[in-house]
């Protein structure tokens, strides 16, 4: 009978300890994403084609390692487009990384610094601001000159205290921001071609925060070698325009480059190509209590040696978005490309489903 006792008592005591464990990793665990699914209908030249398909999906994993120190690990959700793996779903990696929050000090707001797979200044910020990356991926993203994740170390920090401001998705510093980072240079899904190293920063100001506080100024830029092992020089230089709020956000930008950060489109590597370009990105909600938004982006990009455009794109589109973001959107884009490496002219209609979990 006392050996029973005893190893009830102990039965007991394990499963209270078990629960207690079960209980801390669900409270510093936590599983979130986004699934983009989509029905496609091409139309290039006389002929179309069209598919149900899932355009993206991200998956993240997220852990509290300590009160500081947090992980991320963001699987990415495709379809693959060649090899013995044709049509297949595939995941790879978009993000893995370890974050820690520095601690307050001075001006500087909420600062973090994080290390692995971790997302890149600018796109990162543009992001924030336009929430329809299952239209589009972002305009400098898109043709190649700034990936939107890369393996490497990021600082950023906003400056002066929160404003808690509805409406506000970026830092919502009274300043601004600023992030800086150093970075294979070639993106998540490309294999570092040599040992040069690409420094990305970004520094946004916010000039009215007390009258206009969704209005900021950004400068934006990279500096390094292309991702080839020739090392062709690289470098972009940037300027933004954005403004956030409830009913309207919108992101105008332009850019110089000498080259593309992936070494494509460029026939050989002397003499140096030089681009420019700009886009602009708006999202109006015409009735407050209706949940329906018009959105708009349109773009160009210019190769300055031949004084030509070799890149236009136009995206519209209509959306239905729910409380947590998700959204219904009937979408039409048009793309004109004139580059060496993409020649092409289409246009496509689309019903996206943007599910958030």
């Amino acid at each position: 009978m006392k050996k029973l006792t005893v190893l009830v008592i102990a039965l007991a005591i394990s499963m209270s300890f078990s629960g207690v464990q079960a209980q801390n990793i669900q409270d510093n665990f936590r599983i979130d994403g986004v699934m983009f699914f989509t029905f496609e209908h091409d139309m290039t030249g006389d002929s179309f084609h069209n598919q149900f398909t899932i355009k993206r999906g991200y998956v993240n994993f997220r852990h509290q390692l300590s009160d500081r120190l947090n992980a991320r690990i963001t699987q990415d959700v495709t379809i693959d487009r060649e090899g013995d793996g044709l049509g297949d779903i595939e995941l790879r990696l978009k993000y893995a990384y370890v974050e820690y929050d520095i601690p307050d000090f001075g001006f500087f707001n909420e600062p973090v610094i994080s290390a692995g797979v971790t997302s890149r200044p600018w796109i990162n910020f543009e992001q924030e601001v336009n929430d329809y990356r299952s239209q589009k991926s972002m305009f400098l993203d898109q043709n190649d000159f700034l990936p939107s994740a890369d393996y490497g170390v990021v600082l950023e920090t906003g400056v002066g205290e929160s404003l808690d401001e509805p409406g506000l998705s970026s830092n919502d510093s009274r300043y601004g921001s600023f992030a800086i980072g150093v970075y294979n240079g070639g993106g998540y899904s490309s294999i570092e071609e040599n040992n040069n190293k690409v420094v990305e920063g970004r520094l946004s100001v916010r000039p009215a925060a007390e009258v206009i506080p969704g209005f900021q100024v950004t400068a934006f830029g990279a500096v390094g070698k292309g991702n080839s092992p020739t090392s062709p020089d690289f470098n972009i230089y940037g300027a933004g325009l954005t403004y956030e709020s409830r009913r309207f956000n919108a992101v105008l930008q332009g850019f110089q480059s000498t080259d593309d950060i992936r070494f494509e489109g460029i026939v050989s590597p002397n003499p140096l190509y030089y681009f420019e370009g700009w886009s602009i990105f708006g999202e109006f909600q015409p009735v407050k209590k209706h949940p329906i938004f018009l959105t708009g982006r349109t773009e160009q990009m210019v190769d300055q040696d031949q004084n030509r455009w070799i890149v236009k794109e136009s995206v519209f589109g209509i959306a239905w978005v729910f409380k947590d973001r998700s959204k219904i959107i009937l979408n039409y884009s048009h793309r004109e490309s004139r580059a060496v490496f993409d020649p092409i002219d289409f246009s496509r209609i689309e019903l996206i489903g943007e599910i958030r979990f």
